[in-house]
Formats: structure tokens, sequence, C-alpha cells
């Protein structure tokens, strides 16, 4: 009777790992996890049971992953799945010259490395598996790799700001902060709540910036909707406080606005440069060695900031908010140099 309580818990062990290893693959339908278990375990893993005794030994199974094992997974309608929601017990431990090497791969994939979206992903996901024990020990290896970087930024920046926000990031945790915006005559801070993402030096810039995702801004007028992905520059950033809340592994993805700009040929003749602001989708490359370049940005400031940097060499095409925001620009500019009275 004994030997058969132990195979029976190490058949409840086999399908909750065989579980997480398939959710640890990318989100997966009940029914897929099912075929997953069974595919590792076998065809006894969960014996003759079918339809809604089926689903309740898989459920079942799942508050045991969460309650013993302390990884807690659900289902996410924007991925069409189960996903792992959070965890309290790390998936996955790696000696510090591994953790060194995190650190080395996230500063020297910059924004204009090909592949950043994709190394900086697989990057957060294992970070994300380490646990909030160990994560932070990557942001402490990546901070002493950016101290140098850090000396450039003429803002003042507080070392214990930036260590909460490096915190957050390796933690997964929300923050709030007032935040100073050249956008308000009023001069007067306004109180963000965000999700961060990343904290990066802009060598270009010169500055460092968090992006996130923002939930909400609360100022004069009251607490107002953000639900928009933003870049902060980081030196403008007051009274920042982590908050309890941990973020979801996905982020709403963000509105996307359409690009389309031509690019003149003695820029494009030889490629065209990826901008980390601009997804492109398609590149139609002219006989004159001119460029048509597609795609869409989550972000109208700064797409128009990369695309004035080429000059005259580069005509805004579309879509109609870039296009309307581009304009708006350079009717600005003009009036500067007398050209638009």
């Amino acid at each position: 009777m004994a030997q058969r309580i132990r195979e029976s818990t190490w058949l409840v062990i086999s399908r909750c790992l065989a579980i997480i290893r398939r959710v640890q693959r990318g989100p997966a339908t009940w029914r897929e996890l099912v075929e997953a278990v069974c595919r590792e375990v076998g065809e006894e893993a969960y014996g003759e049971a079918g339809g809604k005794a089926l689903r309740r030994r898989l459920e079942n199974d799942l508050a045991r992953i969460r309650e013993r094992l302390g990884v807690e997974l659900r289902y996410s309608r924007q991925e069409k799945g189960y996903i792992i929601y959070s965890l309290w017990t790390p998936l996955l431990d790696l000696p510090d010259e591994d953790l060194r090497t995190m650190a080395w791969l996230g500063r020297i994939f910059d924004e204009e490395s090909p592949y950043y979206d994709e190394v900086h992903a697989f990057l957060n996901r294992i970070v994300f598996y380490l646990g909030h024990r160990r994560a932070p020990t990557v942001a402490r290896y990546r901070e002493g790799l950016e101290m140098d970087l850090r000396q450039r930024d003429e803002d003042e920046i507080p070392a214990e700001a930036m260590a909460r926000l490096e915190r957050a990031v390796a933690e997964k945790r929300w923050v709030e902060f007032d935040y100073l915006s050249p956008q308000y005559e009023d001069g007067a801070p306004r109180r963000h709540q965000v999700a961060p993402v990343r904290v990066y030096f802009d060598p270009g810039r010169g500055h460092y910036y968090l992006y996130g995702w923002c939930r909400n801004i609360s100022g004069p007028q009251g607490v107002t909707e953000c639900q928009e992905y933003l870049y902060y520059r980081v030196g403008r950033i007051r009274r920042l406080r982590l908050l309890p809340d941990v973020i979801p592994p996905m982020l709403p993805r963000g509105r996307a606005y359409p690009v389309v700009y031509e690019l003149a040929p003695e820029i494009a003749r030889l490629g065209v440069t990826r901008h980390p602001e601009i997804t492109v989708h398609g590149v139609e490359q002219r006989e004159d060695g001119s460029a048509v370049v597609r795609g869409e940005t989550q972000n109208l400031f700064w797409a128009v900031q990369r695309l004035l940097q080429y000059g005259a060499g580069c005509r805004v095409l579309g879509g109609p908010e870039l296009l309307a925001e581009m304009r708006r620009v350079v009717r600005e500019m003009a009036k500067w140099y007398g050209e638009i009275p």
C-alpha cells in the first residue's frame, strides 16, 4: 500500500512538472496542457478521465502547482492560453558568472542592435524565472557595467532612486512617481503609475530613460487613464515609490500608429537603419536607390525625433497621426527660421 502511495505522489509531481514545462514554452489551452502531460508522463497520467472530469483533474493540478510549488498559472484572454502569472518559488538558478554574462548581454545589445527585442525578451524571461531573490543580482552587475555611462548624464539622479527603479524592473513591481514634463505650462509635476519595462542609457541623447506602461496620471484636473507605453527621462522623476502590485508577465500591447516614410537614395542606397521606436514591417527598395519604409510605432514623439535626424533626406508619407505630428513640428521649426510668417 505504501508503495502505491509513493507512486501516486510521484505521478502527481510528474504531471505538475510537465504542466510547468509546457507553459514555459508559451501560452497553452487546457487541452494542450493535458496533451503535454500525456506525452511526457504517459497515457496513464490522467487514467480514463474525460470531459468535465478531465478538466477538473487538470484544475486540481493547477491548484497544487500554486499552493505546493509556488507557481501561479492563470488563463490569459490576450494570449488565449495559460501563462505563468507570478512566482513564489524560482524555476531556475544560475552561477554568478552566468548572471554577469546576462548583464553584459543586456548592456551590449542596445536599441540599435539587431534582434534587440528578441534578446531582451529572452533575458527578461530568464530573470523572471530566477525569482525575486536572485534577479536583483543581474541588475547590480548591470549597474556596475553602466557606471561610466551614468557619470555622463548631466541630470542629477539620486543613487537611491536608480536603485529602486532597477529593483522594480528586476522584481516586476509597479511604481509611482512625480514627473516633471516640459509639456505642462504650469510647471507642476504629475503623478504617474507605471509598470517599468526597462531602464537604459541612450548615448545619442546622453540621458537615462525609463520605458514603461503607464496606467494612469494624477494632476490638478484629477486622475486620467493613460494606458500607453511612455518614455521617462530618469532625471525628471521625483518621489519614486515601489508599489506592492506585481506586474503581469504580459502587459497590454499598447496603441500602434502606422508609419510610412521615404528615404532619399544617398541615405537608403546601402540599407535602411532600424530604429527602436519604429517596428519595420517592410522596405520597398527603388531602382534609384531610394526606399519606402512601412511599419508602426507606439510613440509618435520619439518616432518624429528619429526621422528628423535624416533632415531633408526623409519625407513622411503616413500614417495620418505621424504625418500630422511631423507637419506640426516642421511648421514650428520653420517659424524659428522665418520661412513661415
